[in-house]
This record gives C-alpha cells, sequence and structure tokens, in this order.
C-alpha cells in the first residue's frame, strides 16, 4: 500500500480540488484512483516519477447515474490489465478498463441496496457488501446478477 511520506506528500491543500473520500493504488502502475462528493464518478491520478513527487490529474471515469447517488466504493487489480472496480449501490457496481476507461463488466442486479464495501477476490470473482449487512458474491464470467451469500438479520 501507500505510505505518506515514503510514497506520497501533501504540499499546501493537496491534490484534488474536491473531497478524497476513497483512495486506491492501481497495482503496477503508477496510478491512483479516488472517489468522493458530489457525485459517484472517478478521478484517476498518476504519481510522477521518483524525483518530483507530483499527483496529476490524468481523467474522470464518469458512471451512467452519478448525479445524486453517493460516492462510489472503489476496489483495484491489475491481474488482467489494471482495472477499477466501482459503485454506491448493488445495482450500479461495474468493472472499468483505467487507461481506456472501457467498461469490462455491469452487474445485473435489481437490488438498489447502498454499498458499505467492494472487493476482488480474485481476477474473476467480487464481493459486495450492502449497508444493512448482505453479502453478495459475483463472476465477471457469468452476466446474471450477484447472488446472496450471507444476509445478517436486522
Amino acid at each position: 500500500g501507500l505510505c505518506p511520506e515514503r510514497d506520497f506528500k501533501v504540499e499546501c491543500g493537496g491534490f484534488s480540488n474536491r473531497p478524497v473520500y476513497s483512495l486506491k493504488h492501481v497495482p503496477d502502475t503508477s496510478l491512483l484512483v479516488t472517489s468522493g462528493p458530489p457525485d459517484s464518478s472517478l478521478q484517476v491520478w498518476q504519481v510522477s516519477a521518483e524525483d518530483s513527487d507530483v499527483i496529476k490529474s490524468v481523467s474522470a471515469i464518469p458512471t451512467e447515474n452519478g448525479t445524486g447517488q453517493p460516492w462510489a466504493k472503489i476496489a483495484t487489480i491489475s491481474a488482467r490489465a489494471p482495472w477499477v472496480l466501482h459503485g454506491s449501490r448493488l445495482n450500479s457496481v461495474q468493472i472499468t478498463e483505467v487507461e481506456s476507461r472501457k467498461k469490462v463488466y455491469m452487474a445485473a442486479s435489481r437490488n438498489s441496496e447502498e454499498l458499505s464495501g467492494l472487493a476482488f477476490l480474485d481476477c474473476n470473482t467480487l464481493l459486495f457488501c450492502c449497508a444493512k449487512g448482505q453479502l453478495c458474491l459475483a463472476d465477471v464470467r457469468q452476466p446474471q446478477s450477484p447472488s446472496e451469500a450471507v444476509s445478517v438479520p436486522p
């Protein structure tokens, strides 16, 4: 993971003009992905070479229903290509290829539960945790909706 003062240094106000609620490093690259208000879009950043420590904006990854949605939860992996798993609700989860911004996977769920977290278990298997305690698994090779793994009683 990234460590302050070793991997980056914040100088005079930071590197983003919007709040950063989540920051993930894309493995095997010099890229960072951030999310935060005012919408669920993602910002892609590049950490410059060792001699400068500058973090510069590279691109933004828009989401289909970004306005009015909570900020996106994010996870990254670099198994096939640099991917970011992101979404704010179970029915808006998708995987986007970071450099081309091409959509690789979209969860086919009708459930609009708000997400509290998500993760790559491996390059094909995804785990989603809903705010009310429901855990769901999905496989990027299967087009159907994520299957409920565990539901915590209220």
